[in-house]
């Protein structure tokens, strides 16, 4: 690296257009600034510089090195200016992967709200079910709704969703409705088949132990809008996050089934790859949910 140093001296010399006054720049001793120049002066087997009691001027050897490592020096400091200038304040290109039918039924309506809000900061949205790494392709924040097991990421909890046993009026008036969870396996079931255990649904009642059920049907899909649309068509039986299916719950499209028991608890989070040096646009962007989810009461502190 010490080559670089000299190259940077020599150009701070010439700017400052005296050994002392470049020392004085550089909160180095006049005797220091003359090392390095007169190192790189040895390495390149070249004078650099006409030294007279009166004056610095250049050589030819100088001048060209000087041309050459002014500008580099100058993209140098725009570039560190520019970095400094992100870590700032909120600003920049913000990649973000989410899952598909949370992204189109939850992300979507705040996009424009949060451009108005940092105008400066530029939205490029990835909505995908698989669990991407994002150190390796390159995202700021991934949302994820899982047990999470983030490993070597920082996560930040933004709710705890419940999951709910779903199916149509229709379906469960032509199979009938299962009184508990063994009964399932008598069902056609909808398969989610990016689960840790595709077809493996867990329930507890109370306090009793844990039971789980292996269940089967002819339909799987890495999708949950198509599978959602498969239980409203009466295809089968739902296992599904129960904000997803609010609204048909209410309006009587699809009935929750198995209700004393309980399924196990996913969590929605915001995951990045470090805490340390967390970007601004990182930091608002991840506050700005929480802001939002807190309001419709999902946030869980």
């Amino acid at each position: 690296m010490e080559r670089y140093s000299d190259i940077a001296v020599f150009v701070s010399v010439v700017e400052a257009g005296s050994f002392t006054a470049a020392a004085e720049a550089l909160e180095l001793s006049k005797a220091a600034v003359s090392k390095y120049v007169g190192r790189l002066e040895k390495r390149l087997g070249a004078r650099l510089l006409n030294r007279t009691t009166r004056r610095l001027t250049l050589t030819e050897a100088g001048q060209a090195l000087y041309e050459r490592a002014s500008g580099a020096i100058a993209d140098l400091a725009a570039a560190e200016s520019a970095v400094a200038e992100l870590a700032d304040a909120p600003r920049g290109r913000l990649r973000v992967t989410a899952p598909a039918h949370f992204g189109e039924a939850f992300l979507a309506p705040l996009f424009a709200a949060f451009r108005k809000r940092y105008p400066d900061i530029q939205l490029d949205v990835d909505l995908d079910n698989r669990i991407v790494d994002l150190v390796e392709e390159g995202f700021d924040v991934g949302l994820r709704i899982t047990r999470l097991d983030s490993g070597s990421m920082v996560a930040r909890k933004l709710a705890d969703i419940r999951m709910v046993t779903v199916a149509s009026p229709e379906y469960l008036e032509r199979h009938g409705t299962p009184r508990e969870p063994m009964d399932l396996r008598e069902h056609e079931c909808l398969l989610y088949n990016l689960d840790r255990v595709p077809g493996e649904w867990r329930y507890r009642r109370g306090l009793d132990r844990l039971i789980s059920v292996r269940v089967s049907g002819g339909f799987r899909c890495n999708s949950d809008g198509a599978l959602k649309r498969a239980a409203l068509d009466g295809v089968g039986i739902l296992r599904f996050p129960e904000l997803f299916v609010q609204e048909e719950l209410r309006d009587g499209r699809l009935v929750a089934v198995l209700g004393e028991y309980e399924m196990h608890k996913v969590t929605l989070s915001a995951v990045f790859p470090t805490r340390a040096h967390l970007a601004p646009k990182v930091r608002v962007f991840v506050d700005f949910l929480v802001e939002h989810f807190e309001r419709r009461g999902w946030c869980r502190r």
